[in-house]
């Protein structure tokens, strides 16, 4: 397998939580896809979304994909829930690493962001009707997994 380990899924779905857990691991370095984001724009992810829009933020978002993928050969990277959704993010992801979907259960999800304030568009949109737009993206993961065991399994050494 790769030593570029892309997780993708809903938000709230656990990709931070499992990515940095599987970083640990197996020793790779753990990335976050917002944080780059971030870091890179000097604004936080809801100040880019009230300011400049999504279809900004999906723009800055493909380009440090890009970058992340040319400047790192190994690392576990957490992405954001659209990542996979825009531009050619997922074909791009398949082709430098293996891809893993976390297919979390709604009820789950929905427990988590009951409360979360931090994320723009859970404010726009339904989780439930979220889940149906994307998931069709998420399935073009090579793996699809829902409990960080199975993660785990995936790196085991057999």
């Amino acid at each position: 397998m790769s030593t570029r380990i892309f997780l993708v899924g809903l938000p709230a779905s656990g990709k931070s939580s499992f990515a940095k857990k599987l970083a640990e691991e197996i020793g790779l370095p753990f990335l976050d896809l917002d944080n780059e984001i971030v870091a890179s724009s000097g604004c936080s992810i809801p100040e880019i979304f009230k300011s400049q829009g999504e279809d900004h933020f999906r723009v800055l978002e493909r380009d440090q994909l890009r970058k992340v993928i040319a400047e790192n050969d190994q690392f576990v990277l957490a992405t954001g829930g659209g990542t996979p959704c825009f531009f050619d993010n997922m074909d791009n992801m398949n082709a430098n690493g293996t891809t893993i979907y976390l297919n979390a259960s709604l009820e789950k999800i929905k427990g988590r962001l009951k409360d979360d304030e931090t994320r723009p568009l859970m404010k726009k949109y339904d989780i439930t009707a979220l889940h149906k737009k994307r998931k069709p993206w998420y399935e073009l993961a090579h793996h699809t997994v829902s409990s960080y065991a199975q993660v785990r399994s995936l790196f085991s050494k057999k």
